[in-house]
């Protein structure tokens, strides 16, 4: 039985029972369900049979020292032994009956203690256990269709124990044990919520297509109270929208929430909404070309766009306090932010970088030194698609998909001090119809 959550109350008469069911479910309101629909099935076992390559001397941990990584691709998912690089497990996402449509798979996922956290490319949210895979519940998951929408982490609180659902207008907080709906929140008529919500701060951000406030002005981003759902700031930006600049990247760090508009980067005041500061790419260097946000940290912005000369991208920092330019460098690299975008994180004051050419860097995230730069050695005679990077005690971990070639669906461990590669392993993962998106989390 579905666990419903209403905002209406109770009518008289069990005809109208199955109209509230519906309309329920119309407005987004389905909860996790303790039975999903979905479920995972131990992988054949050739899927565990792989090869890897050792490419250094550094001795390899045991197996209760090392970490997880866990690695994906469409309906297939690994837990990797950070050290060695061999499978743990394997499993296989199925419908549980009748398939009501094929399915694509995982989108990026979020360990938070003994669970893991999916989104999936079918409009699920679905809690995992992470010792074996197994779905634990699921909750229907609905965005409006947006082209980079396949690339967002699940939204998770840590603190307070709850993970966000969104389904069209609507954005709920569900407990991360049982799924349960805590509390919910919708904008105001028929636009919809464009982007994966961002936590932090007591708070979560939501932004919407083009919402309309209950003042009567347009909103792309509201913050919301973490534990209560109730409305703290919006942020009314009518005298700057137009039809064509929808929200494409939110993130969060320092207490500065960065929104990236298409064309426009706004830095806000993560407590109160306040605008501090706003970029217009027209007053960057190369402002008719493709640029990104990479990742937010140590008072700053990362932001790479592509470079005028080919094979080249530029690198800059922005400071949070006014958006000011602190410092640029050009790398060798190239990406195609909806189809291959180039993967950050940032690690203490490093920045690590991936493209879809197998090209791996380490910069100095206060200066934009770059420490070093390698290519992956199976990415040298073509481009892929690079996974999210993740970064251990002392390596860093990638996973290439390169659509149509079985062959290198690979795993990569580089040392983080030189980016010497460590090792690499093939998965012998099915090439699937469709662009895949590779997962990659610890």
């Amino acid at each position: 039985m579905r666990a419903k959550r209403h905002e209406f109350k109770a009518y008289a008469g069990m005809l109208l029972v199955g109209c509230l069911w519906l309309l329920a479910s119309l407005l987004g309101c389905q909860l996790g369900e303790s039975n999903p629909s979905l479920e995972t099935v131990p992988c054949p076992a050739a899927q565990l049979q792989v090869q890897v390559s050792r490419l250094s001397s550094a001795p390899a941990k045991s197996a209760s020292e090392a970490a997880t990584l866990y690695v994906g691709l469409g309906t297939w998912l690994y837990a990797v032994d950070s050290s060695s690089g061999l499978p743990r497990w394997c499993r296989l996402l199925r419908w549980k009956s009748t398939p009501l449509h094929a399915l694509s798979g995982f989108e990026p996922i979020a360990r938070v203690g003994q669970a893991l956290y999916a989104n999936t490319s079918d409009g699920y949210l679905l809690a995992l256990k992470a010792q074996n895979g197994e779905i634990r519940w699921q909750a229907e998951m609905k965005l409006i269709a947006f082209s980079g929408e396949s690339w967002m982490m699940p939204a998770v609180d840590e603190t307070l124990r709850q993970v966000y659902r969104v389904a069209l207008r609507r954005v709920e907080a569900l407990d991360m044990n049982s799924g349960q709906g805590r509390w919910s929140y919708a904008f105001p008529g028929n636009d919809g919520i464009y982007l994966m919500p961002v936590v932090g701060e007591g708070m979560v951000y939501v932004a919407s297509e083009s919402g309309v406030t209950e003042h009567g002005e347009e909103a792309e981003v509201v913050g919301l109270d973490a534990r209560t759902g109730r409305l703290r700031w919006q942020l009314g930006m009518s005298e700057n929208h137009s039809l064509d600049s929808q929200p494409r990247a939110m993130l969060l760090g320092n207490g500065v929430l960065c929104l990236d508009s298409e064309g426009k980067i706004m830095g806000v005041r993560a407590s109160d909404g306040r605008l501090l500061w706003q970029v217009s790419r027209s007053q960057w260097q190369d402002w008719d070309l493709d640029y990104q946000p990479l990742a937010l940290g140590q008072g700053r912005l990362y932001i790479a766009e592509k470079a005028k000369q080919a094979g080249k991208i530029r690198v800059s920092a922005l400071q949070l306090t006014d958006g000011r330019e602190g410092w640029s460098v050009e790398l060798t690299g190239g990406f195609e932010r909806v189809t291959a975008p180039l993967q950050g994180v940032l690690d203490g004051k490093m920045l690590y970088l991936v493209d879809g050419q197998g090209w791996v860097a380490a910069l100095d995230g206060q200066n934009g030194q770059v420490l070093w730069q390698k290519q992956l050695e199976s990415r040298r005679n073509g481009g892929g698609i690079p996974s999210r990077l993740v970064v251990g005690e002392s390596n860093v971990y990638v996973f290439m998909a390169l659509p149509g070639e079985e062959e290198h669906f690979a795993l990569h461990a580089l040392a983080k001090e030189n980016g010497q590669e460590e090792w690499n392993v093939a998965l012998p993962l099915p090439v699937g119809q469709g662009w895949p998106i590779p997962v990659l989390a610890s």
